[in-house]
């Protein structure tokens, strides 16, 4: 491509970004290291607001999203999602339309990024550059890729992996670089954070009862005999039921006269 087409072509996306009526965003200041997902951001001339946007924890969607809104929209998405918690962030785009002026489109089913305690991942289905449908098997991290047509012009990363000076992590599973820097596009971003590790520990198991101490004296059958002098063996029944045969007893009769 020649000097004077990628100049025009450059010029030609800038103006389609700024007559589109792209929100321009100031750049937050960092503050406290959060877990962060965005579907769709850009940086550079234009900066477009992050959407949807969830920092910390939580989740947010936006459906069948054209920008800029109007005829000639530069990209057409059927679901923005954004999700984020402590360790982990998690964004994807589906349905996936990119137009720039010049260039051919850039289609995709399905653009995920994943990062989960500073392990971050991208999967992408169906992605298309104009005609040529481009093979992904295993994505590794800052895969990059320059389709012929966009060569001198764009250049798309695949992936892309950036170890923030805070110590988190941010996963980009598509990234457009227009000419060098000028102008960058996002899709599907998630920052994640090293999360709480540690495991909650399982609750005491309840011992087991003590058996009561034993009695140290059984009871004993009113029954039987315990051996004393006082018992008498006319006191009880024979083995059939019967009353004992009265014994007579010695006794003493005082006699007066």
């Amino acid at each position: 491509m020649s000097t004077k087409r990628t100049a025009a072509f450059g010029a030609g996306v800038l103006s389609a970004l700024l007559v589109g009526g792209i929100a321009f965003a100031p750049v937050a200041s960092a503050q406290e290291v959060e877990d962060e997902a965005t579907a769709l951001q850009a940086e550079g001339l234009v900066d477009i607001t992050p959407v949807p946007h969830v920092v910390g924890s939580g989740k947010d969607s936006l459906i069948a999203a054209d920008l800029p809104p109007d005829t000639g929209s530069l990209l057409h998405a059927g679901v923005f999602n954004a999700f984020a918690e402590d360790g982990h962030a998690n964004a994807s785009t589906a349905d996936v339309r990119l137009t720039l002026p010049g260039a051919p489109e850039i289609e995709a089913s399905l653009i995920v990024a994943d990062c989960e305690n500073l392990q971050g991942s991208t999967s992408i289905a169906n992605l298309r550059v104009g005609d040529q449908e481009i093979k992904l098997d295993q994505i590794q991290p800052n895969q990059e890729l320059i389709p012929d047509p966009l060569v001198g012009v764009a250049r798309i990363t695949l992936n892309k992996q950036d170890q923030n000076d805070d110590g988190s992590l941010s996963v980009t599973a598509l990234a457009v670089d227009l000419l060098n820097g000028t102008q960058t596009l996002d899709l599907s971003k998630a920052t994640c954070t090293e999360g709480d590790s540690t495991e909650p520990t399982d609750p005491a198991e309840p011992t087991d009862p003590t058996d009561p101490a034993d009695p140290t004296v059984e009871p004993t059958d009113p029954g039987e005999d315990d051996g004393g002098d006082n018992d008498n063996a006319g006191d009880r029944a024979d083995e059939n039921g019967n009353a004992p045969t009265p014994v007579p007893q010695p006794g003493h009769l005082d006699v007066t006269g």
